[in-house]
């Protein structure tokens, strides 16, 4: 697949920017990265996909993150507003991971990772919390990773509670 006629931003020092630029991908990696219309003669055969003038860039890591936090999107917050961060610990985040299931985990993360490739994020670093979900949830959370195709690096939260 080649993806042409966009601003391309690289790694490569010589060559860190390309004005209708182009990407050409084989098999899920990288090949090939210059002017668009280059590419698109020595690759006639390839799937072009135009990406509009539009910027082509590699995805952004997200380097912490905690996934189940997705439920507590929207949700509402009842008493009085927290003093400080010990008291959003308590009254928020402890309880909603107290309540989670291997079930509850699987959608989290699939939500979570779904709006990430949206985003242009294609690596997420997870610190897991749970306590009552230890054993195992770091399997679902990479098994969700896995069903939509973006690389992650997961751990356990650890946490003086």
């Amino acid at each position: 697949m080649l993806i042409g006629n966009g601003r391309v931003i690289t790694h490569d020092k010589e060559y860190p920017y390309f004005e209708n630029g182009g990407v050409l991908i084989k098999d899920g990696k990288i090949l090939e990265v210059g002017k668009s219309d280059i590419l698109k003669n020595k690759y006639p055969n390839e799937e072009f996909i135009d990406a509009e003038n539009n910027l082509i860039m590699p995805g952004f890591i997200n380097t912490h993150h905690h996934i189940y936090s997705a439920f507590a999107r929207g949700m509402k917050s009842s008493g009085k507003a927290p003093k400080d961060f010990q008291e959003i610990l308590e009254n928020l985040w402890w309880k909603v991971d107290k309540k989670l299931n291997h079930e509850d985990i699987k959608y989290s993360a699939l939500v979570t990772y779904i709006d990430s490739i949206k985003n242009g994020v294609t690596t997420v670093f997870d610190h897991h919390a749970g306590p009552n979900s230890i054993t195992g949830s770091l399997d679902v959370i990479g098994e969700a990773a896995k069903k939509v195709g973006i690389r992650s690096c997961l751990c356990y939260e650890v946490s003086d509670r």
